[in-house]
């Protein structure tokens, strides 16, 4: 990943408790993932016009590794992030969607969690709820994955295996 096998990440605070949550989101990734090159937090707020533009931004021209959304991503009106990336994304990991759903569901407002995962082009997007330990739980199960996620994404032809995969 860039060139180094190190990862560019960029993590995008929606909403006041996006913004407020985003900061402990990138303390945990960089607790819990290697090899990252940098990471930068911006506030968006509650503006899918402008989230839209700074995704395909990061994604198209400065095509960084890993774009994770904070916050806006329940099933209220205002919660915009689920349906703004699936329209962003080029492919979906359905597998990464139902295990982010799963992770540490110890509330049962959990399960209103709607956060959408997958690929535009070779970006590693994911949406993370504003609660912090939750948002660590999802971070840490994609800890192990994102840079095999990428490393395919750009072509690849490692075997899956070699990561540690189970026949």
């Amino acid at each position: 990943m860039n060139g180094s096998n190190t990862l560019a990440i960029r993590v995008l605070g929606l909403g006041d408790s996006g913004r407020k949550a985003a900061p402990s989101v990138a303390q945990a990734v960089q607790d819990l993932w290697s090899d990252i090159a940098s990471i930068e937090i911006l506030d968006a707020g509650d503006d899918p016009p402008l989230v839209d533009r700074v995704i395909r931004r990061w994604c198209d021209r400065e095509k960084v590794d890993v774009v994770l959304t904070v916050g806006r991503s329940g099933h209220e009106g205002v919660d915009f992030a689920p349906g703004l990336t699936a329209k962003l994304l080029t492919r979906g990991l359905p597998g990464v969607e139902e295990r982010m759903h799963l992770a540490s569901s110890r509330r049962p407002l959990d399960l209103l969690f709607c956060g959408r995962a997958g690929m535009r082009e070779q970006t590693f997007v994911v949406n993370l709820p504003d609660r912090p330990l939750r948002a660590r739980a999802i971070v840490r199960f994609l800890a192990p994955v994102v840079g095999h996620a990428i490393e395919k994404a750009r072509g690849s032809e490692r075997d899956c295996a070699a990561h540690g995969a189970r026949a």
